[in-house]
């Protein structure tokens, strides 16, 4: 809480304590408010508002006030007399808009005298409706001057629902009468409904402005701290309330620690009636269709509770630029994506829509800044002021930035502030003088934009030297700048920085003999705010739809029905500041140079020399970077640099159906950075999107001399940054490893089927369940399944059990239903039944196989169980003999604790403790439609980068359930040298990947447990056959298995092929030997055809030690053929 505001703590606490406690200059500052006492009457049936205000004037201030003209004075005291409106300002507030003052009618009211209280009596009909919907392409809600209806109230101070006195900072109380079953809402502390129905809220501190929103809404509570946490949604749901209170928990800690403490004793969400995405004083207002959306909870709302230390505690004064919503995107926005080692690629984004949105005219300096209502004015509030800020960090430090956001905090909270407060804070804890930085970045429109002039590299006695000019280029005077440059040695990449004053800066590094520069990219972080040059980032769809005007080009011979789709589609973005000219593929003799252009339809006579190289003609599916979408029943969005022009793209659209065109309207603004979409269905779903690879900026200067250029040269190697703060993690990364170190332990030796080993892994497992609270899924009230594997290490019969836990759900009717989280805990043991030569009798600990899924699968188990109970039934199962045949799992799938036939999906966790820099790949997407929207809604909520691929690969015990017609999917991180081998062990393990994986699973897992209806089953009639038959482990399990020969390669599970793409090369192998490399596709062994990974472990089967065999394989897109000579295995 504030600490001005701990005497109003402690009298909700303790009653009698006197207020005469109050510190004098917080008496002095409040007594010069105005406060509102309001006693306010909703009927929601006549859309009525009446209320009762008591307000105090600061002494000195004129009793008047503006009001809304729908409402009516009834009475007051002393009188008070409606006088001419005269001059009337805007309203600035943090979520004021277009429908604020300048489209209402006011009336001015005034007191005779000079009373310092006046009471009024005031009422009307208050129900405005919603605004049309804007002509934006990023961010725009439909805005209102106030709603009061059935479905709820939203009033703000932009709709003048309240007496509205000055711009100066208020305090008020509110005693609300509500419909039964309601709950209303406002800022400070209170109740949204007590034991007698009505609310009643105090703002205890200042605000800008008053709001009261809610309605029907149910209400779940919890605490972060010493604050409560609320959420406030219209339907029953459990798991969505448990989400969004525990991320607020994590956000109000994380900036709790980064910024000072949480200036109010609540924290709110609420659902809306429509779509908002608005950020209140003590709570945020987002939208029914929007706070499920998957990337909400690391966008949008991380973002609208940090509002609560910027511009609802710490004001903005409006008249000199709004800092605060750069501010707060830096911190929330930015800061996640910083989290996620993706703060360069976020950065690129916000350079990239200031170039692509941001045109002649305009541009403003940002003391001009309000706040948003076009795509340019965003680029320029959001993103230039957020660029500042970054900019301003680096100037400083990161540890005088922290200081600086604390003590601005500090100093300011409960007051106005301005770019130049922010100046005078950065400026004392830096010792700086900044005064140009801030010129440059407040007061000034327009942006550098950056070359290189004259490099070159001289050989030295000592080395080399390599010299150049930095310039800016830009019309007008230069910018201060601070630019870094990165450039590559032969022995790495260094980063220098050259300061940038004026328009020109020579420079100057020296290099060790050993340390040749071979290349020099400016600014490669995009951490200076600048124009980008348009060959620095590849075509996107933003680029088209920031263009002034644009030409639409249809294809004349398409169907009339689909004609007229695509003419409505483009006719629906024209816009005053978008003029699109459409015109038809036969009017048009060749495409201008001068404009952006969209292609539209299949048989668009323009497309296929445009596009030929990504899209042949009659092609039924297009392939992109590993990912296959088929063209029937799905839309396509490709961009392509135009080839007259490179300061311009042209965008090819076409889709199979007619009726996704309204959907796709809608949807293709919000993807401006992406070079290709591609989207499933009518009200389209996206299941492809990406960027291609910019090859030809002139900020990347090749250093080498010309005829060495055509060599390939390393990437750069960028040190990781360090986050200016971490959220706190929901799942512990000591707690993972102390799992896989114990069941990866020597003592277990390997956990083989038959041995103590595993005696003692079961047990861990079912203590472990018992503690967590699921109950026991076994036999005899037991977490035991007990079975009989035919034959063991010796030859004869084993015993050997499923560990099974039962987290009960709450809807009755769904009583019979269930989901599975799996992992196996049996591995090798000693070596059997799969061991390389010279590793028999070694203990082979399985520390990635598994020991690293059955670590997730407890910690999501323990997390889940503290949410609460799930509707539907989780059972949580350690399977064990997977190793050999996926026997443990078989025999649940042929016996199982809930019927099969009501299992709503399978998630097995099989190898995934070696994520590192790779993406997690979810494995059997194809045995239901939804998997893949499942799991990218997983990979936007939790920011881990995830690779789709419909197959199982016949990998693991998902396999059992597949068999038996259950959509079933594994998680697993990367294939390895390690894999099946003693080497595998708890110190390669990923701590640190361990936390994302079960942050991923858990997204999945939990959204399996709530969902209303069956997955639409995709499991081809023949994969039951595939998965009787198919042998144990991980991937690469069932190809290995079988063969007894070795090859030496690491297979790349997620390429979809023609061919089988290799994925790495284990050292010393016969792979190596020949010359493979990562990347590699091998087209052909010998004579056979590889159509894939399959194709190439069938290949192994049949082969014998010694044998050498021809290797057709594409390098880099070149054909090459190598001989690799296979060894035992």
């Amino acid at each position: 809480m504030r600490p001005t505001s701990l005497l109003i703590a402690a009298l909700v606490a303790a009653p009698h304590i006197a207020s005469a406690q109050a510190p004098p200059a917080a008496i002095a500052i409040a007594a010069k408010r105005v406060r509102h006492a309001m006693v306010v009457t909703l009927d929601a049936k006549t859309h009525r508002l009446t209320v009762d205000d008591e307000i105090t004037f600061p002494t000195g201030t004129p009793a008047e006030f503006l009001l809304n003209g729908s409402l009516r004075v009834v009475r007051s005291e002393p009188a008070v007399q409606e006088v001419p409106l005269g001059e009337t300002e805007k309203f600035f507030g943090i979520n004021a808009g277009e429908a604020g003052s300048g489209k209402l009618k006011l009336k001015r009211y005034r007191a005779a005298g000079s009373p310092t209280t006046v009471k009024v009596a005031y009422e009307g009909g208050f129900d405005f409706g919603l605004a049309d919907q804007k002509e934006e392409y990023t961010r725009g809600f439909r805005e209102t001057s106030g709603l009061l209806n059935d479905q709820g109230v939203y009033f703000a101070g932009s709709g003048f629902w309240y007496p509205y006195v000055s711009r100066e900072l208020i305090e008020f109380t509110l005693d609300i009468t509500q419909p039964e079953g309601w709950h209303v809402i406002s800022q400070g502390n209170g109740t949204s409904r007590g034991v007698d129905g009505r609310a009643r809220w105090e703002s205890h501190g200042p605000m800008d402005e008053i709001y009261l929103v809610g309605g029907p809404l149910r209400v779940y509570k919890d605490s972060a701290g010493a604050v409560e946490t609320l959420a406030y949604i219209h339907e029953k749901d459990d798991a969505l309330a448990a989400k969004y209170l525990e991320a607020t928990a994590q956000y109000i800690e994380m900036y709790r620690g980064l910024l000072g403490p949480y200036p109010y004793g609540k924290f709110a969400f609420v659902e809306n009636f429509w779509e908002t995405g608005y950020g209140m004083p003590s709570f945020t207002l987002l939208g029914p269709q929007i706070i499920r959306f998957p990337f909400i909870l690391t966008s949008s709302y991380p973002h609208e509770i940090l509002h609560n230390w910027w511009g609802n505690s710490v004001f903005v004064d409006y008249e000199s630029g709004n800092w605060c919503e750069g501010l707060t995107s830096y911190l929330a926005d930015h800061l996640i994506q910083e989290q996620r080692g993706r703060g360069a690629e976020y950065r690129q984004s916000t350079l990239q829509k200031y170039r692509d949105f941001v045109k002649e005219g305009r541009d403003f300096p940002l003391t001009e800044f309000r706040s948003r209502h076009s795509a340019a004015t965003e680029a320029v509030g959001y993103g230039r002021t957020m660029m500042g800020f970054h900019m301003l960090r680096h100037e400083i430090g990161d540890d005088n930035f922290r200081k600086m956001l604390q003590r601005f905090y500090r100093e300011y909270r409960e007051k106005r502030a301005t770019f130049r407060d922010v100046q005078k804070v950065a400026e004392t804890v830096s010792g700086k003088d900044l005064k140009r930085f801030f010129d440059d970045w407040i007061t000034r429109p327009g942006a550098s934009t950056l070359a290189v002039a004259s490099p070159s590299v001289k050989k030295t006695a000592s080395g080399f030297e390599l010299t150049g000019t930095l310039r800016q280029t830009q019309a007008g005077a230069p910018f201060l700048l601070n630019v870094p440059v990165a450039i590559r040695t032969a022995k790495g990449t260094r980063i220098e920085k050259i300061a940038l004053p004026g328009a020109d800066a020579p420079f100057r590094f020296s290099f060790e003999a050993d340390r040749e520069p071979l290349s020099l990219d400016l600014d490669p972080e995009f951490d200076v705010f600048r124009k980008l040059d348009p060959r620095e980032t590849p075509p996107s769809i933003g680029q088209i739809f920031g263009e002034p005007a644009i030409l639409a080009v249809l294809p004349a011979k398409a169907p009339a029905d689909r004609l007229k789709a695509y003419r409505t589609l483009v006719e629906g973005w024209r816009s005053d500041v978008h003029v699109i000219d459409v015109k038809l593929d036969s009017e048009v003799t060749a495409l201008p140079r001068d404009r952006a252009v969209w292609l539209l339809g299949r048989e668009n006579t323009f497309a296929s020399a445009i596009f030929g190289r990504v899209l042949k003609d009659g092609a039924s599916e297009v392939r992109i970077d590993g990912e296959t979408m088929p063209l029937a029943g799905h839309s396509l969005i490709l961009t392509e640099r135009h080839p007259g022009n490179v300061e311009k793209a042209i965008g090819w659209i076409f889709g199979e159906t007619v009726s996704s065109m309204p959907g796709l309207g809608r949807k293709l603004p919000h993807y401006g950075k992406y070079s290709y979409l591609g989207f499933d269905g009518e009200e389209p779903t996206n299941v492809l999107k990406g960027q291609w690879s910019p090859s030809d900026s002139p900020l990347h200067v090749d250093l080498r001399a010309t005829n060495a250029r055509s060599a390939p040269i390393a990437p750069l190697a960028l040190k990781a940054r360090t986050a200016l703060a971490d959220l706190p993690p929901v799942f512990s990364q000591k707690a993972l490893m102390e799992h896989v170190e114990f069941l990866a332990s020597p003592k277990l030796e390997g956990r083989g089927l038959g041995s103590e080993g595993i005696t003692t892994a079961a047990q861990y497992i079912a203590d472990k369940f018992k503690a967590i609270g699921l109950q026991p899924g076994g036999e005899g009230g037991s977490y035991f399944q007990k079975f009989t594997v035919d034959k063991g290490p010796k030859g004869t019969p084993v015993d050997a059990v499923n560990v099974i836990g039962v987290m009960p759900g709450t809807k009755a009717e769904w009583k019979d239903q269930s989901a599975i989280l799996s992992a196996h805990y049996d591995h090798l043991g000693l070596g059997w039944p799969d061991v390389h030569k010279g590793d028999e009798g070694k203990a082979h600990n399985g520390a990635d196989d598994n020991a690293s899924g059955v670590s997730v699968m407890i910690e999501l188990a323990k997390a889940l169980q503290a949410t609460g109970q799930p509707s539907r039934t989780l059972l949580f199962i350690g399977f064990s003999a997977e190793e050999v045949g996926l026997k443990g799992s078989a025999y649940y799938a042929d016996h199982p604790l809930m019927p099969l036939d009501q299992v709503m999906g399978v998630i097995n966790l099989d190898t995934v403790g070696r994520l590192g820099n790779d993406k997690i790949s979810v494995l059997g997407t194809g045995t239901a439609s939804e998997w893949q929207h499942i799991f990218r809604g997983a990979g936007f909520v939790t920011g881990v980068e995830n690779r789709l691929i419909p197959d199982s690969m016949q990998s693991s015990d998902q396999m059992s359930f597949i068999r038996k017609n259950v959509p079933a999917i594994q998680l697993f991180t990367s294939a390895h040298a390690d894999y099946h081998r003693p080497s595998d062990t708890a110190l390669k393990i990923d701590a640190a990947g361990l936390v994302k994986v079960a942050s991923f699973a858990r997204e999945g897992i939990a959204y399996l447990a709530e969902r209303p209806t069956p997955l639409t089953k995709t499991i081809p009639k023949t994969a039951g056959a595939a998965a009787a038959a198919a042998p144990g482990g991980a991937p690469g399990a069932a190809q290995a298995q079988g063969r007894r020969v070795s090859f030496g390669t690491v297979p790349d599970f997620a390429f979809a092929g023609p061919g089988a793409r290799v994925g790495g090369v284990v050292p010393g192998s016969p792979a190596e030997k020949a010359g493979l490399k990562e990347g590699d596709v091998m087209m052909k062994l010998d004579a056979v055809e590889m159509t894939g990974l399959p194709s190439f472990s069938d290949f192994l089967k049949t082969a014998k030690a010694g044998q050498t065999v021809t290797v057709s394989l594409l390098r880099e897109g070149k054909p090459l053929t190598l001989s690799v000579t296979l060894v035992e295995r």
